[in-house]
């Protein structure tokens, strides 16, 4: 099913199939919609968008009127139009998959496979050259002895069994890491990680769960005759859930039971934990 989206056409609002947009359609994004396509805000107040999917960031960003948002991302909080720039493989989300598909990158093992292939063909056609030369100018041989020479060079010179004894080689070693807990996409990568000294990783939302949580051992009371658990309670009554706010989701969620939420608001009460 097809994701709908209010559109501005011939003067009036209509929900429409997101794959029909085109650059110059008016939108409207609203809490909790996907933007369809790559749109600049029109005049309004800031949103609240959440664009891990793009750059991995945990926490959602503003994005003021004239401000660009990106096809893929999620609106978290506020209202406002859009116009609408790129669609489909033009937009900042189609661009990087199609960078990703495009990419035909060799890697390390497969540069040593070619070049010994080289290897072995360069040895083959000098020594098929040097037996042509020896046999018959010089030995004199039959016609039919130096063919059976050179079939025996040629076949003997080609490595048949090196690809299937790699395989089985790089099989063995997925087989090992898999019991460990690594899941090996591309056997070729066993080798290129053997061959690393240094690796570096971006810890991002990608690679995390993309959730803020409260470490209850960090939280320090400065005030005195005020138990941890009671500023816990109060930080969490002075959040908005409605908001989905990634901040105070994660403050109301380390509570035991977040039915002991009242609905009062204590906007001061956000010094707490900020």
């Amino acid at each position: 099913m097809l994701k709908k989206i209010q559109v501005l056409r011939d003067g009036r609002w209509s929900e429409q199939d997101a794959s029909i947009l085109v650059p110059g359609d008016i939108i409207s994004i609203k809490l909790g919609d996907i933007v369809p396509a790559d749109a600049r805000l029109l005049e309004g107040d800031p949103l609240k968008i959440d664009q891990s999917a793009l750059t991995g960031e945990s926490l959602p960003v503003t994005k003021n009127p004239s401000d660009e948002v990106f096809s893929g991302s999620t609106c978290k909080q506020g209202e406002i139009e859009a116009v609408v720039i790129a669609t489909g493989v033009h937009t900042f989300f189609g661009k990087a998959a199609h960078l990703v598909d495009s990419t035909n990158q060799v890697g390390h093992f497969q540069k040593v496979l070619t070049a010994i292939g080289n290897f072995c063909i360069c040895s083959i056609a000098v020594g098929i050259i040097a037996e042509l030369i020896v046999m018959y100018p010089i030995q004199h041989r039959k016609y039919r002895d130096g063919i059976d020479n050179m079939l025996v060079l040629l076949i003997g010179g080609i490595p048949i069994a090196m690809p299937t004894v790699l395989s089985v080689t790089m099989a063995i070693g997925s087989h090992r890491l898999s019991q460990q807990g690594a899941i090996t996409k591309r056997m070729t990568a066993i080798e290129e990680m053997a061959g690393m000294d240094v690796l570096c990783s971006d810890k991002t939302g990608t690679l995390t769960l993309n959730k803020l949580t409260v470490d209850r051992s960090l939280i320090e009371v400065f005030a005195k005759g005020v138990e941890k658990e009671h500023v816990m309670l109060l930080a969490a009554r002075a959040s908005r859930t409605e908001n989905q706010d990634a901040i105070d989701a994660a403050i109301v969620g380390m509570l035991a039971d977040p039915k002991e939420v009242q609905p009062f608001q204590c906007s001061f009460l956000r010094v707490l934990y900020i």
